[in-house]
């Protein structure tokens, strides 16, 4: 029996958007496969992207395998569960990738420092990772580790870069740059920090707008008075008075 009747029934149960509910099938397709059970919440545009993978693809739609590795290629779909249930029941489960960050002006990162580019998610006011080729896992480690330490302060990173030459540096929410370099990045982080701090609790002329804290001790600051543009990421820009 060919697959595009399991097709036209998947088709339907994917285009009503089902959820935790069964599709009854032609009675002559029982002995191969009964309800079909969709446990996802997708967009009309999600949903429309899963059909159309596994229309174009020749699948073997009873194989457990097959419809997982199908719907994998999908960028936007970070995990997919694919079971039969008792007696021959189908049910699938698309998990969706949640982008944690920009990457490199072209694509998200989630968490586990995975990057991937589609037009089916609005990653909205994200932070902004750059980093070479392959360097996605450590960056997004680093974002971690670095955001840990922000937070006591009450600040947050913006945009952090890995450099070609494997030196960091990042600006955070208030429009501040801190170099960093390739060693001691704790330590001169914790330094920025303790510098900014106390640069808050005092009066100054003006408001500072980069800390380099490249040296083996103490850091210096650069301060400026005007308006200046930032690039927050790839698709916003706004303006940050310092």
């Amino acid at each position: 029996m060919s697959n595009r009747f399991l097709v036209k029934a998947l088709v339907s149960v994917l285009l009503i958007g089902v959820v935790g509910t069964g599709f009854y099938m032609m009675s002559d397709l029982t002995d191969r496969v009964g309800n079909i059970t969709l446990r996802s919440e997708l967009t009309d545009d999600q949903r429309a992207e899963v059909l159309v993978q596994l229309q174009q693809s020749d699948l073997d739609l009873t194989s457990i395998q097959e419809v997982k590795a199908a719907l994998t290629e999908i960028d936007w779909v970070h995990r997919v569960y694919v079971a039969k249930r008792w007696p021959n029941d189908l049910e699938l489960d698309v998990r969706v990738q949640q982008a944690i960050a920009y990457w490199n002006d072209n694509g998200f990162i989630n968490a586990e420092g995975d990057v991937f580019e589609t037009e089916h998610i609005v990653g909205g006011d994200l932070p902004q990772l750059y980093g070479p080729s392959g360097s996605a896992q450590r960056v997004m480690n680093e974002y971690q580790q670095l955001n840990r330490v922000l937070f006591k302060t009450g600040r947050a990173i913006e945009v952090l870069t890995l450099n070609d030459r494997g030196a960091w540096e990042f600006q955070d929410f208030f429009g501040i740059k801190v170099l960093l370099g390739k060693e001691n990045i704790r330590q001169r982080v914790q330094r920025s920090m303790a510098v900014l701090q106390e640069i808050a609790q005092t009066e100054q002329p003006g408001k500072p707008i980069r800390v380099d804290a490249r040296y083996n001790n103490g850091v210096s600051v650069a301060w400026h008075e005007k308006k200046l543009a930032i690039a927050k990421n790839f698709k916003l820009q706004r303006d940050v008075s310092l």
